[in-house]
């Protein structure tokens, strides 16, 4: 049990306690809830520490395939760095999309380590040098671009339940040449 407060400091008269089968239940200061850790301000500090601690060896295992590999491919370590690294880098990031912009700051910190770690680039290497070569979007974009493919996803596999196969075929020739705007627009207008 959580005691959400905007004053973490503040000691209340009576403090927040459930009991349940004469156990008493006191509030926790953070939790884990289907993988991400939510403290009691919201703040995300707890899930970014376990993010870097999981990641972490990780980023030690793509520096040392990236300096023992004879002439790396940066496509492989890429790929690489997208199946160990980002799958922990975005782990919950629905929820993470209300956080601010510092927390995606962190995230994005941990992600350019991540990727100059798989590609071999020294700590000093530019941001906007890492992105060109490896030509991967920054994680909030990233999080973003997935959010919306899912919800797109969702609004078809909806839609279609309510089509017949004639209506569905017709509709999938259709979707091959317009785009999800469009889409929207023309599902909006069938009511």
């Amino acid at each position: 049990m959580i005691h959400f407060t905007i004053h973490p400091m503040k000691k209340y008269k009576h403090p927040v306690e459930v009991k349940v089968d004469n156990t008493i239940i006191k509030p926790l200061d953070h939790t884990r809830l289907l993988g991400v850790i939510i403290d009691k301000q919201f703040n995300w500090r707890r899930h970014l520490d376990h993010i870097e601690a999981k990641i972490a060896p990780r980023i030690g295992l793509l520096r040392y395939l990236s300096r023992t590999a004879y002439e790396p491919n940066s496509r492989t370590m890429i790929n690489i760095f997208k199946s160990i690294a980002r799958t922990i880098i975005r782990y919950g990031y629905p929820v993470l999309l209300t956080a601010n912009q510092n927390v995606w700051n962190q995230i994005q910190i941990i992600q350019n380590k991540a990727l100059r770690a798989a590609l071999g680039l020294p700590i000093y290497t530019s941001v906007d040098y890492i992105y060109k070569i490896s030509n991967i979007p920054k994680i909030k974009d990233f999080a973003t671009t997935l959010l919306k493919k899912s919800v797109m996803s969702s609004f078809r596999s909806h839609y279609y339940t309510q089509l017949s196969a004639r209506q569905q075929r017709d509709e999938m020739q259709w979707m091959q040449l317009h785009d999800n705007a469009t889409y929207l627009m023309h599902y909006n207008a069938l009511g």
